[in-house]
């Protein structure tokens, strides 16, 4: 590869707390430095030496107050992200059906509220990459690349 800039990728988790065909969005603020103002699913940057299950469990705990078991998040699939400016994402996706806890928001200098969203008929004001993720949700375990050019390049 002749552009460094794709040795450097961030590793993030992200869980859906999904029931009756609904998953659990929250809003950024509105001077949020990521995606502010746009919906989006729970999850972050994966820690030093932390399992992908395992970060997608303190993601929610952190951003929505409720325990996962370890039982409980199935693994949905794989994004990965270009961005031709900063850092690739490759995002790990769990499903949780069952948690202990109510969904509340337990970060409200980072997020404005949380939402109930349709995962067949995101709003409009979705996260491109949180569309993405639902459309794993309706076609199983799978792998996605999101943003990257057309082939025929140095890739």
């Amino acid at each position: 590869m002749t552009d460094e800039h794709h040795l450097l990728i961030a590793h993030v988790a992200q869980v859906l707390l999904r029931t009756n065909g609904s998953a659990l969005c929250v809003r950024r603020q509105p001077d949020a430095a990521l995606t502010p103002g746009q919906l989006t699913v729970i999850g972050g940057h994966v820690q030093a030496d932390e399992p992908l299950d395992h970060a997608a469990r303190r993601k929610v705990e952190e951003e929505a107050g409720v325990s996962i078991s370890s039982a409980h998040p199935e693994f949905c699939g794989l994004v990965h992200q270009y961005a031709p400016r900063g850092h690739d994402r490759i995002t790990a996706v769990f499903v949780a059906q069952s948690w202990t806890g109510e969904p509340h928001n337990t970060e409200p200098d980072e997020d404005e509220r949380l939402f109930w969203v349709s995962t067949e008929k995101p709003p409009p004001d979705c996260h491109p990459h949180t569309a993405t993720i639902f459309q794993l949700l309706t076609e199983g375990p799978s792998y996605r690349a999101l943003d990257w050019p057309i082939s025929g390049g140095t890739l």
